[in-house]
Parts: C-alpha cells; sequence; structure tokens
C-alpha cells in the first residue's frame, strides 16, 4: 500500500486528500506545518509528499531542504501544492531550479492519483 504525506495549513483540504486518496488505497498521513510534518516524518515511512508552498510556520521550500538533506528519497517524490495563481518570476525560478512539479489550488483530486500511483511503482522497483 503506498503511503503518503499532505502538508497543508488548510484542514478540509487536508481531509478531502486524505479521503480521497484513502479510498483508493492509500494511507495518508496530514500535516499542518513543517514542524508536524518533521514529526511524522520520524515516525512514519512515506513514499511521497505533497507540501503546499505558504503554511503558518515557513515555507514548503524550507521543509523540501530538509528532506533533500534527511530523507531525499522522499525529497524526490515531492509535488508542491500552492494556491498563487500568478507566479512571480523570482517563484518561478525557484521552481524550476528544483524540478519538482507544482499543483494550483483548486486542484482537480485525480491529479494526485497519478503521482501516487508513479510513486508506488517506484517503490515497488526498489525492493
Amino acid at each position: 500500500m503506498p503511503t503518503v504525506l499532505y502538508v497543508d495549513d488548510e484542514a478540509p483540504l487536508r481531509r478531502a486528500v486524505a479521503t480521497w486518496l484513502g479510498r483508493r488505497g492509500t494511507a495518508v498521513h496530514q500535516a499542518s506545518s513543517i514542524d508536524c510534518a518533521k514529526e511524522c516524518f520520524a515516525e512514519h515511512v512515506v513514499d511521497g509528499a505533497f507540501i503546499d508552498l505558504w503554511l503558518a510556520d515557513g515555507s514548503g521550500f524550507e521543509l523540501f531542504d530538509w528532506l533533500v538533506d534527511n530523507h531525499p528519497a522522499v525529497a524526490a517524490n515531492v509535488v508542491f501544492v500552492t494556491g498563487d495563481i500568478l507566479r512571480t518570476p523570482e517563484l518561478q525560478r525557484h521552481f524550476d531550479m528544483l524540478d519538482r512539479p507544482v499543483l494550483t489550488k483548486p486542484f482537480d483530486l485525480t491529479e494526485l492519483d497519478r503521482f501516487v500511483e508513479r510513486w508506488s511503482r517506484r517503490r515497488v522497483a526498489l525492493r
């Protein structure tokens, strides 16, 4: 069973994602902040993470940098989520530099499925 972490300070969206993916056989852990996400990574092994760009205690970029240093396999399976419709050139450069997918809110929940499926296939291939 694939396992993911969804990091977002919007509780209704976290619950919707957990319900959606859970009905498809994915274990979903939720975090509302960078600190909560770090606690989750200390307690659980996850295949990938969806990380909101703007969190109450920092940015998703900060959490991503921490993942690169502490959980590089998960960092390779990060998708950023943002409500920013208009991306500044600086923000776009940052996304381009990290070379990670970005979902813009509101997104279709089916978009999550393809990432989870990809992460699940990688996990199986590594065994």
